[in-house]
């Protein structure tokens, strides 16, 4: 079988990994709501089988993973990361192995422009990644093909196939992955997830390769950087006018999930298989999702000490 069917299925969050990212999604806000008086009977019904439908997808995710037979509820899932979480913020994080060295890139988009500050210091081998990404033109036409609000914004496709198999794997005849360059060995997070926070996706060890995802809060900060591949590269750069507790890069995050909200898409994790294989045509029937325009560097920072 095609070991995109767990790599990438409809139900994956980044990939594999974080699948049991998306019962916490799914299941904190439908949690909180369902112990809400003022909830009706009907949300109660929509809550709870969202809720089962995540219990489902963590179990399926299990099996296909070949994890343990004894499977997390979804209370558990979501306890288990909020502690782990809480526990590296509390022991601190891993110093930085090399001295810092900033990288601004600008991103032009259908919603608004912003700049990613990136630094070698927090990930050397991802920095350097996402570099070589920019200077590929590998993010220009490309997709926000999945938005989640209040936890993250997800790309990493390109819209043209052929470009998109310089940087991801494809299957050989025995179903065995082939990697056009060694995908990033993994790397400790060093820094505490926020709003704007940047990073790879990764469907298990030692996988990062393109695929990216921008933190959004409240859920972001409480349950990301506890996997594998969960480790922060930069930061959507903030505007110096805090009063409305926006920055204009996080503007334009917020303006990408409300357009996502006010067009009433579904959850288009689902796009992704077809989107490497068929580029921006897949998503067709969802012409509003906003898209990147261009990516450009325009600041190499200096080594610090």
């Amino acid at each position: 079988s095609d070991p995109r069917s767990w790599h990438r299925p409809n139900i994956s969050l980044l990939t594999m990994p974080l699948l049991r990212v998306l019962v916490v999604v799914l299941a904190a806000p439908a949690a909180a709501y369902l112990l809400r008086p003022t909830c009706t009977s009907v949300h109660r019904r929509v809550l709870a089988a969202r809720l089962c439908q995540a219990e489902d997808a963590a179990d399926e995710a299990a099996t296909r993973d070949g994890e343990e037979s004894v499977k997390e509820s979804v209370t558990e899932s979501v306890a288990r990361r909020e502690r782990q979480v809480r526990e590296a913020s509390v022991g601190g994080f891993p110093e930085a192995i090399v001295d810092s060295k900033e990288y601004k890139v600008q991103f032009h988009t259908t919603a608004g422009a912003f700049t990613v500050v990136l630094d070698r210091a927090l990930s050397p081998k991802g920095v350097d990644r996402f570099v070589e990404l920019v200077e590929d033109g590998f993010f220009t036409d490309m997709l926000f093909y999945r938005v989640l609000p209040g936890f993250l914004i997800q790309f990493g496709v390109a819209a043209d196939p052929a470009q998109q198999r310089r940087w991801d794997y494809t299957l050989g005849p025995d179903g065995e992955k082939i990697w056009p360059r060694p995908p990033l060995a993994d790397e400790p997070n060093r820094a505490k997830f926020r709003a704007g926070s940047v990073s790879f996706a990764g469907a298990g060890e030692n996988t990062r390769s393109c695929h990216l995802f921008i933190a959004m809060e409240p859920y972001g900060s409480k349950v990301l950087g506890t996997g594998r591949h969960e480790t922060t590269i930069g930061f959507v750069e903030t505007g110096l006018d805090t009063r409305v507790g926006l920055g204009d890069g996080l503007e334009v995050m917020d303006r990408i999930c409300r357009k996502h909200k006010h067009h009433g898409y579904p959850d288009t994790g689902f796009l992704q298989g077809a989107l490497i294989e068929h580029g921006n045509s897949a998503a067709a029937e969802y012409p509003e999702l906003d898209r990147i325009e261009s990516a450009e560097m325009i600041e190499h920072g200096d080594e610090g000490s």
